[in-house]
């Protein structure tokens, strides 16, 4: 089978389907014959990317491509959703997200700020992720009583894709709300990838994928230049004159976007593909997460990160803190 249509008949969820790295996901998804059902909360920007999705489909005529509105962080409210669609999906990409309304310092935001941060980045997530598995587990003990020892058919492999972000790797100033939020998607990441393997059979191969994309142009990326602090521009490198300079300086979500598919497909829990400064970062907070390849390099590069870079890097910083806080007191 061709590879721009080796998911025919297969069925994909996408959270924040309606822009950003979400569409640009679904686009992918679409182009290699997969069914598509994304979900978001406002029904405008959902009707037109269910559009754009149509037209990549490799045949459109035999694809379901269908959009759903539901406030993802709702637990109820996604659960019902995600059972009332006409398929269940092979995969689930969790890419709903984003701080743009939540940027600035601690003691500048207020609770409520706090709060929609972690709903729009961690409940959106674990939430889809829940009503997911329930669906899949559900479904393989229907099966259980099946006769399938005539079946020569591969396992059926299930997968739950968190795109997550390079922000779950360090404490940035300025995206105190963002930060905890992303880092405890990639804590339920690990923490599931054992527990999947508890629901894995000879009929079905759970696996779970995590992307931590660093900075990529995006509408989303696009908002949080007007509310980021400059502290928080300065050490991203995001303080410049023009959007144009930006395009030049960073990837596309359709970048992005091919990159994690491309990972996901190859079987990596660990995808920080679109950033070298991601990919560092990640070798400095490995954890129980599995290294990527053999290894090796991220051992070696382990202990470069932890005894050079990230001393450098954590004194810079308090330096540019100090000094923004000094500026502030003129």
């Amino acid at each position: 089978m061709k590879l721009d249509q080796d998911l025919i008949g297969k069925t994909a969820f996408v959270t924040g389907g309606s822009g950003g790295l979400g569409k640009a996901i679904s686009n992918i998804l679409a182009a290699r014959g997969a069914h598509v059902t994304i979900f978001a909360r406002r029904p405008g920007p959902l009707a037109d990317a269910k559009n754009e999705i149509v037209g990549n489909c490799v045949d459109a005529g035999r694809q379901e491509i269908n959009a759903v509105a539901v406030n993802l962080a709702d637990a109820a409210a996604v659960a019902e959703a995600f059972r009332s669609q006409p398929r269940i999906a092979d995969f689930l990409y969790c890419s709903a997200g984003g701080n743009h309304a939540e940027n600035g310092f601690f003691i500048d935001l207020q609770a409520t700020q706090l709060d929609s941060c972690m709903q729009n980045n961690y409940y959106s997530t674990a939430y889809a992720a829940k009503a997911m598995l329930d669906i899949w587990v559900e479904h393989d003990q229907k099966s259980a009583g099946i006769d399938l020892s005539h079946n020569t058919t591969r396992p059926q492999t299930r997968r739950i894709v968190f795109v997550n972000s390079a922000a779950a790797f360090l404490g940035l100033p300025g995206s105190v709300a963002y930060t905890p939020a992303k880092s405890a998607v990639r804590a339920l990441a690990d923490t599931l990838r054992f527990e999947v393997l508890r629901h894995n059979s000879a009929q079905t191969t759970y696996t779970v994928h995590i992307a931590f994309p660093a900075d990529f142009i995006s509408p989303g990326f696009v908002l949080e230049q007007d509310t980021k602090p400059d502290l928080t521009k300065r050490i991203q490198g995001t303080n410049v004159a023009t959007f144009a300079e930006l395009e030049e300086k960073f990837p596309s979500s359709e970048q992005v976007a091919q990159g994690i598919v491309a990972r996901v497909d190859q079987g990596d829990f660990i995808i920080c593909e679109d950033s070298l400064s991601a990919s560092l970062l990640f070798t400095n907070m490995i954890g129980l997460s599995p290294k990527r390849g053999l290894g090796i390099v991220d051992s070696l590069l382990s202990v470069a990160m932890g005894w050079f870079v990230v001393p450098v890097l954590r004194r810079r910083w308090e330096r540019m803190c100090r000094e923004d806080g000094g500026h502030k007191l003129r």
